[in-house]
């Protein structure tokens, strides 16, 4: 293990450093050394002496081999000479008693003496032939040898602690536990992004990155490896607590302090939110494969191919679920309003994660404004993009008697980023062909610019409105700045982006582990870097992080002149606040009653057509919450406000303000009372959020997501700015119809041919199908 380990230590100091890489073969400064350590790939005869000796470490290959038999009237004096003396060198021993024989003495004495002159000659060729070879080992590898010092002391410091609390530790030790401890501790020292990835979370980030695995399409919630690690180490530090003795032997546990009754609720409270948790519940059944088969929101699994869940974590759970496409796995279940268990077959495939979550309409149906919401940005999100817009142009087209697509929300709030590339590919699509898109560099990192070759997919007249809020990150950034930069279109939203300019290479690593760590940071087509948050390296507790302040962030223009800055993430072109969700729905959200309620609901109800909440179920949804309130079921509704009152009602008591603590009881009470008053100030909102609970359990999550359009003040602002064409056109400075902005470029077809290759892509079972909710 402790091999391994330092394997793996070895491997992400080199990957980290723009120093020495230590593997075979190795490239340096454009010298190869093959992998049998000879330099050039040459190989050289076992014959060849001295200078073949420092061949085989690919320093220097000197000398003859098997196939220098035959002579080269042009072969170097040097070498003539260093072969004469290897010769004659050679066979001295058996030549001189000949010579002894058949020489006079004195004949004898002159040719040795003469000989000794030579071999005195040849040390001069020597000694510059040693020089030689000394400063060549030195010019070549003093840097290798300099950067691997360097590693080595660390690394072998690191394998001496790991062994010894390995061998001598008081207790045993998991070296393994114990590595990955010293590196998240060393990589957090540098910034949020940076991680080692183990073999399962190298597995997981591998996949969100392509957006497929083998599997049913499923999503369940449950007892996860980590709460289960949490529960354990909670119920060893109680046993080892429950009896703990004075001198006097008495139990000092025993005296039941102010407040104990409420700690004892809390903790039965605990216990029974943390039994529901642990339950196998589905919270998505994927359109197209297991929501197609007949799963559903709230089925609670029972057993997977007759092996019961009820002892085990989500992750075990997930990996009986997946498997070789084609095979088939049962699934038994129950549902809420179904007697007995249910049982289906489901056929395990290749499940692709679409990052195009929703491809509608909006609006008015003679408006033809399309509407995109894209959640990610994987492997695959361009091609999807692309096939979304082609079918958008299409059906207006077709169903709006030849009016084409005059308008376009592309939705990307929430959007957490992914590929660099796949934000290029989706910028191309709506950019003027030639225009900057973005560019990359770093310390390490080869300086790159990305730039479109091909004309737009988005017609040029088609007014465009990106919506983004504080989510809005890394990749969706890139895809917002181009659009902002080349005054391409609107960006809508609450503020500004989250800011994240930074990026992250993935290096595989030995035992199918990797290392994730920042390389570059990027840059708009305006030059700016939209980095909110500087980080330096830290210590121990963490990595050194400072905003960039509004002072300090640098001014650029896009295309068409308008102002913009670096530094903070994207602004807005037009700022919309979202509503604001009240502290009583936050509270409801976080205690889960609503998926209770609905479960409830099920049981003696059936959706119909038309289905709204009405005052009546919005009586029993309050009744409820007050239900299982009281009974602890979930937390109090003032549980926001819990920790500051009790940190204060603490201090109070140490103070020995008993009045003003017996106040803050008060206080309580009627921040309980007003919060109570909310369920009628702001009814609208949580019969919302009661409808969406209950209907997740009925329908697929486009038709969600279409219906909560409806009522999605950003949505509807941006309707009004694409219709408002004056509006629009003020926005990005551009008047008069003049193109200031740049935005040329046609159509490298009509939109029959777009329709019809978009027909092609899609008329049988592709990677990037598009389902488009019709309003014409």
């Amino acid at each position: 293990m402790i091999i391994r380990d330092l394997a793996l230590l070895l491997s992400l100091v080199t990957s980290y450093s723009n120093g020495f890489q230590i593997c075979n073969p190795v490239r340096r400064q454009g010298v190869v050394i093959s992998n049998n350590n000879n330099l050039l790939g040459k190989s050289p005869s076992d014959d060849a002496g001295l200078g073949c000796q420092f061949g085989r470490l690919g320093v220097l290959q000197f000398g003859s081999n098997d196939n220098d038999d035959k002579k080269d009237d042009n072969k170097d004096d040097n070498r003539e000479v260093w072969v004469d003396l290897k010769r004659k060198v050679k066979t001295l021993p058996q030549t001189l008693p000949l010579l002894q024989k058949k020489m006079t003495k004195e004949n004898f004495k002159l040719l040795l003496n003469s000989f000794k002159e030579r071999v005195l000659g040849y040390k001069y060729v020597i000694g510059s032939f040693m020089a030689g070879i000394a400063l060549t080992i030195t010019v070549l590898f003093a840097p290798v040898f300099g950067e691997a010092e360097k590693f080595g002391e660390s690394v072998e410091l690191f394998s001496s602690i790991l062994s010894d609390l390995d061998k001598t530790y008081v207790d045993p030790v998991d070296t393994n536990k114990l590595f990955n401890t010293a590196v998240t501790s060393m990589l957090s020292s540098l910034d949020p992004y940076t991680e080692f990835e183990t073999r399962s979370e190298a597995a997981d980030m591998r996949e969100s990155v392509s957006g497929k695995y083998g599997g049913v399409g499923l999503a369940i919630s449950g007892r996860s490896k980590e709460s289960e690690e949490r529960i354990a180490k909670a119920e060893e530090k109680k046993s080892s607590k429950a009896r703990e003795v004075n001198d006097d032997g008495e139990d000092i546990n025993a005296a039941v302090e102010d407040g104990a009754d409420d700690e004892i609720r809390e903790t039965l409270v605990a216990k029974k939110r943390r039994e529901k948790l642990e339950e196998i519940h589905v919270v998505a059944a994927f359109e197209g494969y297991a929501y197609d088969a007949g799963m559903r929101v709230g089925d609670k699994l029972i057993a997977v191919n007759d092996k019961n869940v009820e002892k085990m974590t989500v992750e075990q759970v997930r990996n009986e679920l997946r498997g070789d496409p084609g095979s088939i796995v049962t699934v038994s279940f129950e549902r809420d309003g179904v007697k007995g268990v249910q049982k289906l077959d489901l056929q395990r495939s290749i499940i692709k994660i679409r990052d195009v979550k929703l491809t509608t309409f909006v609006g008015d149906t003679n408006d033809a404004i399309g509407y995109i919401q894209l959640g990610g940005f994987s492997q695959d999100a361009g091609a999807e993009v692309r096939a979304s817009l082609e079918a958008l142009q299409k059906v207006a087209e077709t169903e709006s008697k030849g009016k084409k697509l005059e308008g376009l929300i592309l939705d990307l709030r929430g959007n957490p980023g992914g590929l660099l590339t796949s934000a290029v590919d989706v910028s191309s699509l709506l950019v003027p062909k030639g225009s900057d898109i973005v560019s990359a560099k770093g310390r390490g990192f080869p300086s790159v610019l990305y730039r479109s070759r091909t004309n737009p997919l988005l017609d040029p007249d088609c007014k465009l409105v990106v919506l983004v809020n504080g989510g809005t990150a890394s990749a969706a950034e890139i895809v917002s700045g181009a659009v902002q930069d080349l005054d391409v279109g609107v960006i809508l939203g609450g503020d500004r982006t989250y800011g994240k300019g930074l990026v992250q290479n993935v290096e595989e690593l030995p035992y199918d582990t990797a290392l994730k760590f920042t390389v570059a940071k990027y840059f708009t087509p305006s030059g700016r870097c939209i980095q909110s948050t500087n980080y330096n390296e830290g210590d121990t507790k963490g990595f050194l992080a400072t905003s960039v302040k509004d002072r300090d962030r640098q001014v650029f223009k896009t295309k068409a002149g308008r102002i913009i800055k670096d530094g903070g993430g994207i602004e807005v072109d037009v700022k919309i606040k979202p509503p604001r969700a009240s502290a009583l729905e936050v509270a409801i959200l976080r205690s889960g009653v609503l998926d209770d309620f609905a479960s409830r609901w099920s049981k003696t109800n059936s959706i119909a057509s038309g289905f709204r909440v009405t005052d009546e179920l919005y009586k029993q949804f309050q009744d409820m919450v007050a239900e299982k309130e009281k009974s602890g079921e979930i937390p109090s509704l003032t549980s926001l406000y819990n920790q500051p009152l009790d940190t204060l009602n603490k201090q109070l008591k140490d103070s020995g303000y008993d009045s003003a603590a017996r106040e803050l009881k008060q206080l309580r009470s009627s921040i309980r009372n007003e919060m109570a008053a909310d369920f009628k100030k702001y009814d609208k909102d949580l019969k919302e959020d009661i409808s969406n609970a209950i209907l997740a359990r009925y329908l697929p999550e486009s038709m969600l997501l279409e219906k909560s359009l409806s009522t999605d003040t950003q949505v509807k602002e941006a309707l009004k700015v694409i219709k408002d064409g004056d509006k629009f056109e003020t926005i990005l400075a551009r008047r008069n119809g003049k193109n200031i902005g740049g935005r040329a470029g046609k159509y490298d077809a009509d939109l029959k041919e777009l329709a019809k290759r978009a027909e092609e892509d899609l008329g049988s079972e592709t990677d990037f199908g598009v389902r488009v909710n019709l309003k014409f």
